[in-house]
């Protein structure tokens, strides 16, 4: 079908386009953009009126957990699906720590061909970087890429071993594979549950320091260097951290970091009174840290925000602080998290907007994230403005575990498109 959406404020980071016009999708691909065209291409079958909303390409996510296989009472692949495209995420990489552990080819084409049937966005699975994500042995790397794994990960755990990683991502570098790890040092970590500092001496937890992060980037940037292998910091949460990939990439090693939404919104009072939705991994750092983390987005130095979805059930959450599952669901709560940092001024909305397109789908060599002639048409309809409240009851996934919860956001997708087909319409305009 084509389709012609006019009157728009087309958006693409990835070519700096920031102007009022009109695109004509059809077969699946955007066929060509009019800048300063308000009305409807003459080709179209069928037209939409933006009305001078932001039009932009559907956002890409570099890390999604879901229950399927094995644990789907806390998400599977159409529940996260449904999630995604109603918080713009056209795209995404789904976590490789299901039950059974997505750990070698024939899980990898279970994720690809479940996926075609049951979703309405994109979604690539991650590899399992060890067998089992035990951190012993290497998985079969070679074998889940050509299955159609993207990235190799042990998920939220680093591989404690460092001989071990050495080897898989020596492998990997051979491949032209792609490894995503944690940086973390967990006899540092070990027990914690929030970030370490006065508030967690206070308030009687166990704390995070940041020193894990810095010693796990220290030593995983120091194996990519080695073995020339193509490296993702995964959910940095500090500025040191990403200090540490842009010193190893200008010394030629191949590092990129990404970081989660919620870290640039919230901080570590945030806790409050114990509140367990605000328990995740990496934690909530100190206000200090946060604007030094957004001032590396703003330099560029983040190469991408992902959602960090992590779904837990309530029974996992309405515990005690200490004892309550890390983990946020993430996927409606991205583009409002960005759209914050330009409402109060950090960030232009291009700025905002790259780290959830572009730049994200570059890492991984897709063809989304962008609004040129022959891209895939995966795109977004959005009110930067619109005001609203989250609640979880009204959130799409399965487990509505959100550290947004009660909060008062703004900014909100209205029309989701994947190769040109709406799959997602808010109340307001559907």
């Amino acid at each position: 079908m084509s389709l012609s959406i006019y009157n728009a404020r087309l958006l693409d980071p990835a070519s700096g386009l920031d102007k009022t016009g009109a695109i004509f999708v059809d077969r699946g691909k955007v066929k060509d953009i009019a800048i300063g065209q308000t009305t409807a291409h003459a080709d179209a079958k069928a037209t939409i009126d933006a009305g001078g909303l932001c039009l932009a390409p559907g956002l890409v996510d570099l890390r999604v957990k879901t229950g399927e296989p094995g644990v789907e009472q806390r998400e599977t692949l159409a529940t996260a699906s449904r999630s995604a495209v109603a918080g713009g995420i056209t795209s995404f990489v789904v976590m490789p720590d299901t039950k059974p552990v997505i750990d070698d080819m024939a899980l990898v084409r279970f994720i690809t061909d479940r996926a075609k049937t049951s979703a309405a966005a994109r979604i690539y699975p991650a590899g399992a970087l060890t067998t089992g994500l035990k951190g012993e042995a290497m998985a079969e790397i070679g074998l889940m890429a050509n299955s159609g794994a993207v990235v190799f990960t042990n998920g939220d755990l680093p591989v404690a071993n460092a001989s071990i990683l050495k080897r898989a991502m020596a492998y990997a570098a051979s491949l032209g594979a792609i490894i995503m790890s944690r940086p973390d040092e967990r006899t540092l970590a070990g027990s914690g549950v929030m970030n370490a500092g006065e508030l967690a001496g206070r308030m009687g937890l166990p704390g995070m320091p940041v020193e894990a992060e810095w010693i796990g980037a220290m030593r995983d940037t120091a194996l990519a260097e080695a073995t020339g292998c193509t490296l993702i910091l995964d959910q940095v949460s500090t500025p040191r951290t990403v200090a540490f990939a842009k010193a190893a990439r200008e010394r030629g090693a191949k590092v990129f970091t990404t970081a989660a939404a919620h870290s640039f919104f919230f901080n570590e009072r945030d806790v409050g009174d114990y509140l367990t939705y605000c328990k995740v991994n990496p934690p909530f750092r100190d206000e200090e840290t946060r604007l030094g983390l957004i001032d590396a987005l703003k330099r560029g130095e983040i190469d991408a925000v992902v959602s960090a979805h992590d779904p837990q059930p309530p029974e996992e959450k309405r515990l005690p602080f200490g004892e309550a599952a890390f983990g946020a669901a993430g996927l409606e709560t991205v583009l409002p998290a960005m759209l914050s940092l330009v409402h109060d001024g950090p960030l232009t909305l291009l700025e905002a907007l790259a780290p959830v397109t572009c730049r994200p789908a570059d890492m991984l060599g897709l063809p989304q994230g962008r609004l040129t002639p022959n891209a895939p048409a995966d795109m977004i309809l959005f009110d930067p403005g619109k005001p609203w409240l989250c609640e979880r009851e009204h959130l799409r996934s399965r487990s509505t575990n959100s550290p947004f919860d009660g909060r008062r956001l703004q900014g909100r997708v209205l029309r989701t498109f994947v190769a040109g087909e709406e799959v997602f319409a808010h109340e307001s305009v559907a």
